[in-house]
């Protein structure tokens, strides 16, 4: 599946919720090494945090927003995730439900469910946005938005997400390219039988995406979270 492009991977997922590439179980093994997990974790912090999904522009009072989306990140290092888990892990992919809904005074407040295909991790989010610029014929609209994402379901570790981010976007007929950076904080707390220490992963994210709004809308959107790049693809509707 590497060798497939990895916004058709993820479009894959979106349509086959239980595909193999993404199937894991994340059981520590005994003897697992503290750079073994501070290098796993990094990857599984790039797949869950908060994905923004949408351009700046706010949905206004009687907007609202529904889709479908998917997630994929190529693992740094599989030898790690061998060690840590005894899984061959080559890449992570989460697919998800996500929902806004626009308030007044330039205000949406969102929320997903997402899950990884074959395994039991589900990731609940949140987020808020405020339009600082709503945008419109000759300016763009610019967006500040926080988040919050917990992960559950898995047994060995326990995983909160803290996110807020910029970003600005201008519609240009049926397209909206948007771009945007923030920052993700997320902390992993590990069953203490183990023998190794928390972990806290805080990175710098930038994104770059593109609406294009026809029957429905179809975003696909590249991240950079730290040093992992995330590809990440949302079908949906928006009113």
């Amino acid at each position: 599946m590497r060798q497939l492009p990895v916004l058709a991977v993820a479009s894959l997922l979106l349509l086959s919720p239980t595909a193999e590439a993404v199937d894991f179980d994340f059981e520590i093994q005994p003897g697992a090494t503290q750079q073994d997990f501070k290098t796993v974790v990094k990857d599984v912090a790039a797949i869950l945090n908060s994905k923004s999904l949408t351009p700046a522009e706010p949905y206004g009072v009687t907007g609202f927003g529904l889709g479908v989306y998917a997630s994929y990140v190529e693992t740094d290092d599989p030898r790690a995730w061998q060690r840590l888990t005894g899984e061959d892990i080559d890449e992570i992919g989460m697919v998800g439900l996500v929902a806004q809904k626009g308030l007044p005074f330039g205000i949406d407040v969102g929320a997903s469910y997402a899950w990884v295909p074959g395994a039991d991790a589900r990731l609940f989010g949140a987020e808020i946005r405020y339009a600082l610029l709503d945008g419109g014929v000759a300016t763009p609209a610019i967006g500040l938005r926080g988040s919050y994402s917990k992960l559950s379901g898995i047994d060995d570790i326990d995983n909160d997400s803290y996110g807020i981010d910029m970003s600005i976007s201008k519609g240009i007929g049926p397209l909206t390219p948007y771009a945007g950076v923030g920052h993700v904080w997320s902390k992993f707390e590990v069953d203490p039988q183990f023998g190794l220490d928390d972990e806290d992963v805080d990175d710098t994210r930038f994104f770059l995406g593109l609406r294009l709004s026809a029957l429905f809308g179809i975003t696909p959107e590249y991240e950079r979270i730290g040093d992992r790049d995330v590809f990440n693809l949302r079908v949906g509707f928006a009113f």
